[in-house]
């Protein structure tokens, strides 16, 4: 028969060696616990949810609005946190010839429209003049901008003449005045592009020194472009065309006067 005795001490030692049961329900601070974490996390899934609706809905937004409007949008926003300047600069993407000429044009149209209407066609007169201005300020600035823009780097010389050739073509274009005080602004811009030409003619220099070699035709084709500028113009652009000569001349055989 089996001892009572040892049954009784074998039955202590596994009570002392079993896990002790639950002393009872989670106390009142640790479901408190759980239900904040668990409320902050739906919050979180709330917030991130309402950031993307939103995000999409001004998505929509913009994408109603006119360009002027987007540029008026955009300009508020710089002027209103001048630090998001830089970053839109960076994340714009670099203008292209084919994508300003379409700008350029409709500012020409803009200008053409500015006249006031007579029997005999545009006026050359003051009243005249006063009445376009501000749309003919607007073109020769835009124009002034972006002649600077094609010919720094990191624009080719290729794509510089390509913009310089457009860009002179619009100055021809504007409106020659009665009055010679009007046709400053027409005047102060060939010689702002005649400025642009040499720089663009110095660096397409500097690019051979460095191993670059430029086509006999294209070449030919900026040496052409520039001497119908010099026509059209009456002589603004002397300076370009000896600047021409001494550095891009002799590879299609163009010789500097002495």
């Amino acid at each position: 028969m089996s001892d009572p005795l040892a049954m009784l001490k074998r039955k202590q030692s596994e009570d002392i060696d079993s896990p002790m049961p639950s002393s009872g329900p989670a106390s009142p601070s640790d479901s408190s616990d759980s239900s904040s974490m668990e409320r902050a996390k739906i919050k979180r899934v709330r917030t991130t949810t309402e950031m993307v609706s939103k995000k999409k809905s001004v998505s929509k937004l913009i994408a109603t609005l006119s360009s002027s409007q987007l540029i008026n949008l955009v300009g508020t926003l710089v002027d209103n946190h001048p630090s998001l300047a830089e970053e839109i600069a960076n994340l714009v993407p670099r203008p292209t010839v084919a994508s300003v000429q379409p700008l350029l044009t409709s500012l020409e149209t803009k200008l053409q429209e500015a006249f006031p209407y007579t029997k005999w066609g545009p006026g050359r007169d003051d009243y005249s003049f006063n009445r376009v201005k501000p749309a003919l300020e607007e073109l020769v600035e835009t124009l002034t901008d972006y002649t600077n823009h094609f010919t720094s780097p990191p624009e080719f010389p290729t794509t510089s003449f390509s913009f310089l050739h457009i860009a002179t073509e619009f100055c021809h274009r504007l409106p020659n005045w009665d009055s010679a005080a009007n046709n400053e602004l027409k005047s102060n811009l060939y010689k702002s592009l005649e400025e642009y030409w040499i720089k663009a003619i110095r660096d397409a220099s500097s690019k051979l020194e460095e191993g670059k070699i430029y086509g006999h035709m294209t070449v030919q084709e900026w040496a052409k472009n520039l001497q119908q500028h010099q026509e059209k113009s009456h002589g603004m652009f002397s300076s370009a065309i000896e600047e021409f000569k001494s550095k891009l001349g002799w590879i299609i055989g163009l010789q500097t006067q002495c």
